[in-house]
Protein backbone atom coordinates (compact mmCIF):
# COMPACT_ATOMS: atom_id res chain seq x y z
CA UNK A 1 0.00 0.00 0.00
CA UNK A 2 1.27 3.50 -0.48
CA UNK A 3 1.62 6.30 1.40
CA UNK A 4 -1.11 8.25 -0.54
CA UNK A 5 -3.45 4.76 -0.04
CA UNK A 6 -2.72 4.70 3.45
CA UNK A 7 -3.62 8.07 4.32
CA UNK A 8 -6.75 7.52 2.03
CA UNK A 9 -7.61 4.81 4.43
CA UNK A 10 -6.95 6.75 7.73
CA UNK A 11 -8.99 8.98 6.60
CA UNK A 12 -12.02 7.22 5.53
CA UNK A 13 -14.79 8.02 8.01
CA UNK A 14 -15.78 5.31 10.93
CA UNK A 15 -19.76 6.37 10.16
CA UNK A 16 -22.21 7.87 12.39
CA UNK A 17 -22.23 8.55 16.02
CA UNK A 18 -24.32 5.70 17.40
CA UNK A 19 -25.36 7.51 20.09
CA UNK A 20 -29.08 9.08 20.79
CA UNK A 21 -29.00 12.11 18.82
CA UNK A 22 -31.75 13.57 20.48
CA UNK A 23 -30.39 16.13 22.78
CA UNK A 24 -33.82 16.82 24.56
CA UNK A 25 -34.23 13.19 25.32
CA UNK A 26 -30.92 12.94 27.00
CA UNK A 27 -32.58 15.95 29.70
CA UNK A 28 -35.74 13.94 30.15
CA UNK A 29 -33.80 10.90 30.97
CA UNK A 30 -31.00 12.58 33.05
CA UNK A 31 -33.15 14.95 35.44
CA UNK A 32 -35.84 12.83 36.24
CA UNK A 33 -33.11 10.11 37.39
CA UNK A 34 -31.48 12.78 39.00
CA UNK A 35 -34.05 13.16 40.96
CA UNK A 36 -35.27 10.15 41.85
CA UNK A 37 -31.34 9.64 43.00
CA UNK A 38 -31.76 12.75 45.13
CA UNK A 39 -34.80 12.03 47.34
CA UNK A 40 -33.62 8.68 47.76
CA UNK A 41 -30.72 7.40 49.44
CA UNK A 42 -27.90 5.61 47.10
CA UNK A 43 -28.71 1.53 47.45
CA UNK A 44 -27.64 -1.09 45.06
CA UNK A 45 -30.30 -1.54 43.50
CA UNK A 46 -31.42 1.79 42.54
CA UNK A 47 -28.37 2.19 40.91
CA UNK A 48 -28.62 -1.10 39.18
CA UNK A 49 -31.63 0.37 37.87
CA UNK A 50 -30.28 3.18 37.02
CA UNK A 51 -27.47 1.68 35.03
CA UNK A 52 -29.67 -0.62 33.24
CA UNK A 53 -32.34 3.17 32.14
CA UNK A 54 -29.60 4.56 30.80
CA UNK A 55 -27.67 1.16 28.46
CA UNK A 56 -31.31 1.09 27.55
CA UNK A 57 -31.38 4.68 26.39
CA UNK A 58 -28.35 4.36 24.43
CA UNK A 59 -29.33 1.44 23.16
CA UNK A 60 -32.50 2.80 21.42
CA UNK A 61 -30.34 4.16 18.28
CA UNK A 62 -28.63 1.21 17.33
CA UNK A 63 -31.91 -0.25 17.09
CA UNK A 64 -33.14 2.58 14.93
CA UNK A 65 -30.44 2.05 12.44
CA UNK A 66 -30.78 -1.68 12.49
CA UNK A 67 -34.50 -1.21 12.01
CA UNK A 68 -34.06 1.15 9.09
CA UNK A 69 -35.76 3.77 11.22
CA UNK A 70 -32.60 6.36 10.15
CA UNK A 71 -32.75 5.09 6.50
CA UNK A 72 -32.11 2.51 4.45
CA UNK A 73 -28.31 3.88 3.37
CA UNK A 74 -27.63 4.12 7.14
CA UNK A 75 -28.74 0.63 7.61
CA UNK A 76 -26.51 -0.49 4.59
CA UNK A 77 -23.35 1.98 6.11
CA UNK A 78 -23.24 0.94 9.68
CA UNK A 79 -26.15 -1.89 10.33
CA UNK A 80 -24.05 -4.02 10.90
CA UNK A 81 -21.51 -1.88 13.72
CA UNK A 82 -25.22 -0.78 15.05
CA UNK A 83 -26.15 -4.64 15.52
CA UNK A 84 -22.93 -5.32 17.63
CA UNK A 85 -23.50 -2.02 19.86
CA UNK A 86 -27.06 -3.07 20.27
CA UNK A 87 -26.48 -6.74 20.93
CA UNK A 88 -24.05 -5.22 23.58
CA UNK A 89 -26.29 -2.74 25.46
CA UNK A 90 -28.87 -5.13 25.57
CA UNK A 91 -26.94 -7.55 27.11
CA UNK A 92 -25.45 -5.22 29.78
CA UNK A 93 -28.92 -3.69 30.56
CA UNK A 94 -30.18 -7.08 30.74
CA UNK A 95 -27.77 -7.73 33.35
CA UNK A 96 -27.47 -4.87 35.27
CA UNK A 97 -31.23 -4.60 35.35
CA UNK A 98 -32.19 -8.51 36.88
CA UNK A 99 -29.89 -6.78 39.66
CA UNK A 100 -31.83 -3.85 40.16
CA UNK A 101 -35.05 -6.07 39.93
CA UNK A 102 -33.62 -8.63 42.54
CA UNK A 103 -32.63 -5.75 44.77
CA UNK A 104 -35.18 -3.24 44.50
CA UNK A 105 -38.43 -3.31 46.78
CA UNK A 106 -41.63 -4.74 45.34
CA UNK A 107 -43.46 -1.62 45.24
CA UNK A 108 -40.40 -0.45 42.87
CA UNK A 109 -40.52 -3.49 40.93
CA UNK A 110 -44.44 -2.66 40.42
CA UNK A 111 -43.46 0.37 38.98
CA UNK A 112 -41.69 -0.91 36.81
CA UNK A 113 -44.43 -1.74 34.86
CA UNK A 114 -45.21 1.67 33.71
CA UNK A 115 -42.30 2.65 31.87
CA UNK A 116 -42.31 -1.20 30.35
CA UNK A 117 -45.84 -0.15 29.00
CA UNK A 118 -44.95 3.39 27.87
CA UNK A 119 -41.89 1.57 26.07
CA UNK A 120 -44.29 -0.40 24.26
CA UNK A 121 -46.32 2.20 23.64
CA UNK A 122 -43.37 4.17 21.85
CA UNK A 123 -42.40 1.22 19.76
CA UNK A 124 -45.19 1.27 17.95
CA UNK A 125 -45.15 4.50 17.90
CA UNK A 126 -41.53 4.70 16.34
CA UNK A 127 -42.94 1.95 13.97
CA UNK A 128 -45.47 3.97 12.54
CA UNK A 129 -43.24 7.04 11.86
CA UNK A 130 -45.50 9.10 15.06
CA UNK A 131 -43.06 9.75 17.42
CA UNK A 132 -42.21 13.62 16.06
CA UNK A 133 -46.37 14.29 16.63
CA UNK A 134 -47.04 16.14 19.74
CA UNK A 135 -48.71 13.27 21.16
CA UNK A 136 -45.56 10.72 20.34
CA UNK A 137 -42.73 13.07 21.72
CA UNK A 138 -45.44 13.40 25.18
CA UNK A 139 -45.05 9.62 25.45
CA UNK A 140 -41.72 9.75 24.66
CA UNK A 141 -41.01 12.02 27.17
CA UNK A 142 -43.43 10.20 29.81
CA UNK A 143 -41.68 6.88 28.98
CA UNK A 144 -38.07 8.54 29.67
CA UNK A 145 -39.50 10.30 33.30
CA UNK A 146 -41.36 7.47 34.60
CA UNK A 147 -38.49 5.51 34.46
CA UNK A 148 -36.87 7.22 37.44
CA UNK A 149 -40.42 6.21 39.98
CA UNK A 150 -38.58 2.67 40.11
CA UNK A 151 -35.26 4.22 41.08
CA UNK A 152 -36.83 6.70 43.44
CA UNK A 153 -38.24 3.96 44.99
CA UNK A 154 -35.46 1.35 45.05
CA UNK A 155 -33.62 4.48 46.84
CA UNK A 156 -36.07 4.53 49.52
CA UNK A 157 -38.02 7.42 48.52
CA UNK A 158 -41.30 7.88 49.73
CA UNK A 159 -43.78 6.42 47.79
CA UNK A 160 -45.74 10.02 47.96
CA UNK A 161 -42.55 12.02 46.95
CA UNK A 162 -41.40 9.57 44.12
CA UNK A 163 -44.85 9.82 42.64
CA UNK A 164 -45.04 13.73 42.93
CA UNK A 165 -41.61 13.83 41.55
CA UNK A 166 -42.81 11.83 38.07
CA UNK A 167 -46.13 13.62 37.60
CA UNK A 168 -43.99 16.90 38.05
CA UNK A 169 -41.36 15.97 35.37
CA UNK A 170 -44.37 14.74 32.95
CA UNK A 171 -46.26 17.72 33.90
CA UNK A 172 -42.96 20.07 32.73
CA UNK A 173 -41.79 18.05 29.87
CA UNK A 174 -45.47 17.91 28.47
CA UNK A 175 -45.16 21.47 28.63
CA UNK A 176 -42.03 22.22 27.11
CA UNK A 177 -42.86 20.12 24.16
CA UNK A 178 -45.98 22.60 23.51
CA UNK A 179 -43.43 25.44 23.06
CA UNK A 180 -40.91 24.25 21.16
CA UNK A 181 -44.21 22.44 18.62
CA UNK A 182 -45.09 25.85 18.21
CA UNK A 183 -41.68 27.16 16.81
CA UNK A 184 -41.06 24.14 14.64
CA UNK A 185 -44.70 24.46 13.19
CA UNK A 186 -44.03 28.74 12.66
CA UNK A 187 -40.65 27.46 10.45
CA UNK A 188 -41.90 24.74 8.22
CA UNK A 189 -44.85 26.57 7.61
CA UNK A 190 -43.25 29.77 7.03
CA UNK A 191 -45.99 31.27 9.42
CA UNK A 192 -49.05 30.72 7.42
CA UNK A 193 -49.65 28.09 10.38
CA UNK A 194 -49.93 29.59 13.95
CA UNK A 195 -50.71 26.97 17.01
CA UNK A 196 -49.07 29.38 19.61
CA UNK A 197 -52.12 30.57 21.73
CA UNK A 198 -53.82 26.82 21.36
CA UNK A 199 -50.71 25.50 23.13
CA UNK A 200 -50.71 28.88 25.53
CA UNK A 201 -54.06 27.16 26.36
CA UNK A 202 -52.61 23.62 26.88
CA UNK A 203 -49.67 24.28 28.61
CA UNK A 204 -51.87 26.61 31.32
CA UNK A 205 -53.98 23.94 31.45
CA UNK A 206 -50.89 21.66 32.66
CA UNK A 207 -50.38 24.17 35.49
CA UNK A 208 -53.92 23.87 36.20
CA UNK A 209 -53.59 20.20 36.73
CA UNK A 210 -50.90 20.00 38.46
CA UNK A 211 -52.34 22.38 40.98
CA UNK A 212 -55.06 19.94 41.26
CA UNK A 213 -52.99 17.33 41.90
CA UNK A 214 -51.39 19.21 44.99
CA UNK A 215 -54.90 20.60 45.92
CA UNK A 216 -55.92 16.89 46.02
CA UNK A 217 -53.17 15.44 48.15
CA UNK A 218 -49.66 15.69 47.01
CA UNK A 219 -47.13 17.85 47.52
CA UNK A 220 -47.49 21.07 46.53
CA UNK A 221 -43.89 20.50 44.72
CA UNK A 222 -45.81 18.86 41.99
CA UNK A 223 -47.20 22.74 41.19
CA UNK A 224 -44.27 24.36 41.94
CA UNK A 225 -41.99 22.56 40.20
CA UNK A 226 -43.88 22.87 36.79
CA UNK A 227 -44.99 26.18 36.88
CA UNK A 228 -41.19 27.18 35.71
CA UNK A 229 -41.44 25.43 32.54
CA UNK A 230 -44.81 26.44 32.08
CA UNK A 231 -44.20 29.99 32.34
CA UNK A 232 -41.52 29.48 29.83
CA UNK A 233 -43.69 27.52 27.51
CA UNK A 234 -46.28 30.27 27.37
CA UNK A 235 -44.09 33.34 26.73
CA UNK A 236 -42.42 30.94 23.80
CA UNK A 237 -46.03 30.22 22.44
CA UNK A 238 -47.30 33.91 22.46
CA UNK A 239 -44.07 35.53 21.42
CA UNK A 240 -42.83 35.35 18.16
CA UNK A 241 -39.18 34.35 18.54
CA UNK A 242 -36.55 34.26 16.08
CA UNK A 243 -35.70 31.12 14.60
CA UNK A 244 -32.50 32.15 14.82
CA UNK A 245 -33.04 32.40 18.97
CA UNK A 246 -33.50 28.31 18.95
CA UNK A 247 -30.38 27.67 20.30
CA UNK A 248 -30.91 30.55 23.56
CA UNK A 249 -34.54 28.81 23.77
CA UNK A 250 -32.89 25.47 24.46
CA UNK A 251 -30.92 26.42 26.82
CA UNK A 252 -33.61 28.15 29.14
CA UNK A 253 -35.29 25.37 29.01
CA UNK A 254 -32.17 23.53 30.57
CA UNK A 255 -32.51 26.02 32.98
CA UNK A 256 -36.48 26.13 33.86
CA UNK A 257 -35.40 22.18 34.23
CA UNK A 258 -32.90 23.09 36.55
CA UNK A 259 -34.99 24.54 38.62
CA UNK A 260 -37.66 22.18 38.62
CA UNK A 261 -35.13 19.55 39.62
CA UNK A 262 -34.14 22.10 42.45
CA UNK A 263 -37.47 22.59 43.97
CA UNK A 264 -38.34 18.75 43.52
CA UNK A 265 -35.03 17.81 45.77
CA UNK A 266 -35.58 20.89 48.63
CA UNK A 267 -38.97 19.58 49.13
CA UNK A 268 -39.13 16.11 48.61
CA UNK A 269 -35.89 15.23 50.01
Amino acid sequence: MTTTSAQLETAKPRGRSLLPHEHGAWGQLAMPLLTALAIGRPAAGSLLLTAAIVLAFVAHEPLLVVLGQRGWRVRQEDGARALRWLVALAVLAAVTGLGGVLLAPPAARLALLLPAGLAAAVAWLVHARREKTTLGEVVVAAALASAAWAVALAGGAAAEAALAALLAWILAFAAAILGVRVILVRVRSKGAEDPGRRNAVLAALLAVGAAALSWAGLPVAVALATLPTVALSIVICLARFSPKRLRELGWALVGSSAVTLAILVAALR
